[in-house]
C-alpha cells in the first residue's frame, strides 16, 4: 500500500485510530467513543446556529449521561498525549518522525504494520534499537490496558486504599 502514494498512507494512518467495539482489547479508540464524539460535535454545531436550543445526546434511544462525553474527551486527551510522549521518546533514539509516530500508533492501537522506511509493510521491528523495543512494549501495555486504567496505577490514592 505504500506504492499508492501519500494519500493511501494517510488513509491507513487515519484508520489505525478506529478501534473495536466496547469490551474488546483493541487499544484504538472504541467505536462507541467515536459515535458519542460525532453526536457531541453535531450537537455543538447545531448550538452554534441556535444558541438557545437544548439538545440531549442519545445513544440507542437512551439519553447519554452528562459525564460520559467529558470522560470520552478526557480519554481522547490522554490518548493523544500518550502518543505524543511515546513518539518523542522514540525520536530521541534517532528514528525518523514517521517511523517513530507510526510505531507508537501501531503499538498503542494494536494495529498492523507501521509506516516508514524501517517498519513499513515490507519491514520489521527487528532493526529498531533495544530501547525502542522497550518503549514500544510499554506503549503496547498502555494500549491494551486502556490508557486511563494504566494511569490509575500512578495515583497515590490507588495504592493507599
Amino acid at each position: 500500500y505504500t506504492t499508492w502514494g501519500p494519500g493511501g498512507v494517510g488513509v491507513f494512518l487515519a484508520l489505525m485510530y478506529i478501534g473495536g467495539c466496547s469490551g474488546s482489547t483493541s487499544g484504538a479508540i472504541k467505536i462507541y467513543r467515536h459515535q458519542i464524539l460525532y453526536k457531541l460535535v453535531r450537537a455543538h454545531v447545531k448550538r452554534l446556529f441556535s444558541p438557545n436550543r437544548v439538545i440531549t445526546l442519545s445513544y440507542n434511544g437512551a439519553p447519554v449521561p452528562d459525564d460520559v462525553p467529558y470522560s470520552i474527551l478526557a480519554f481522547l486527551a490522554v490518548f493523544v498525549a500518550t502518543i505524543a510522549v511515546f513518539t518523542v521518546a522514540l525520536s530521541f533514539l534517532e528514528l525518523d518522525i514517521l517511523t517513530a509516530y507510526s510505531a507508537t500508533v501501531t503499538a498503542i492501537t494494536n494495529v498492523g504494520p507501521g509506516l516508514g522506511p524501517i517498519i513499513g509493510p515490507s519491514g520489521t521491528f527487528q532493526p529498531l534499537p533495544d530501547a525502542a523495543k522497550w518503549i514500544l512494549t510499554l506503549a503496547m501495555l498502555a494500549g491494551r490496558l486502556e490508557v486511563l486504567a494504566l494511569l490509575v496505577m500512578f495515583d497515590r490514592d490507588f495504592w493507599r486504599y
